[in-house]
């Protein structure tokens, strides 16, 4: 079983909603992943869907799962309340926030609300990290250091580090290595641009490095559309690892994370 726990609708401009969904469920019979966490933005009127717009595409698929999303810079009151309508619901897997994307830290006060919500339903925030596509500077505001001053603050708090704040994934393992309640998604690793700033092998070895400490710490993710879900699959495949750690990877850590267990077929 493979489940992608980090991916988002197709960004075309010319396509609407639905055909974007059309798309998006095809590319996931075309590599045999079985379920898929689709992430929306934050912002309305997003060529990727806002989480209104998301939430109606998917209410009758029963492969596809959402993150809720926030921005702190508007009416975060409001945006809470619909967050734990739809975490009583269970209508939401967690949260995903984007220091980087936004110009916010991820120690900033606005916040705390938000992983306190996490907290009382025991479903993980999701943390965007790393450079944006030619874009350094962006990494100041999702730098590892501020997340770990989340980890210690908030021990019982489940935190995913996506895309491993690449090119400096080294620094990243060496800063969160032995927070029990940080773990990683593989979402962009395999792209490109990631490859050629990071270095292949040594996106492997951090993997590796990663799963060899915890073996529940790494789940798969692929970024799609901005990425493509068969390379992700194959960088996994082609880990150093055993069997039942790449299935753990695949489809088991987020299994267990996203409290999935009795909801997927």
């Amino acid at each position: 079983m493979i489940i992608d726990c980090h991916l988002h609708l197709p960004v075309i401009k010319k396509e609407n909603f639905e055909d974007k969904k059309k798309r998006l469920i095809s590319e996931l019979d075309k590599n045999k992943v079985d379920y898929a966490i689709v992430i929306p933005d934050n912002e309305e009127n997003s060529l990727i869907g806002d989480l209104n717009m998301v939430l109606r595409l998917t209410e009758n698929e029963k492969r596809l799962f959402i993150l809720g999303t926030i921005d702190i810079k508007k009416d975060t009151k409001k945006h809470l309340k619909q967050l734990e309508k739809l975490f009583k619901e269970s209508k939401i897997l967690g949260i995903k926030i984007f220091p980087g994307h936004d110009p916010i830290y991820p120690t900033d006060k606005r916040l705390i609300p938000v992983y306190k919500l996490c907290l009382k339903y025991n479903l993980p925030i999701m943390i965007h990290t790393g450079w944006n596509s030619n874009n350094q500077k962006v990494a100041k505001y999702n730098d590892p250091k501020y997340i770990t001053e989340i980890a210690k603050n908030f021990p019982e708090l489940k935190i995913i580090i996506s895309h491993y704040f690449w090119p400096e994934i080294e620094y990243c393992y060496n800063l969160t290595k032995s927070f029990k309640n940080i773990y990683f998604d593989t979402s962009a690793l395999a792209d490109k641009e990631v490859i050629m700033e990071t270095g292949k092998e040594k996106i492997k070895k951090i993997l590796e490095k990663t799963v060899k400490d915890n073996k529940e710490k790494v789940l798969f993710g692929s970024d799609y559309s901005c990425c493509g879900i068969k390379e992700h699959i194959d960088l996994v495949n082609s880990l150093s690892i055993s069997k039942e750690e790449k299935e753990r990877i695949f489809s088991r850590n987020a299994i267990k994370l996203f409290k999935l267990k009795n909801i997927i077929i």
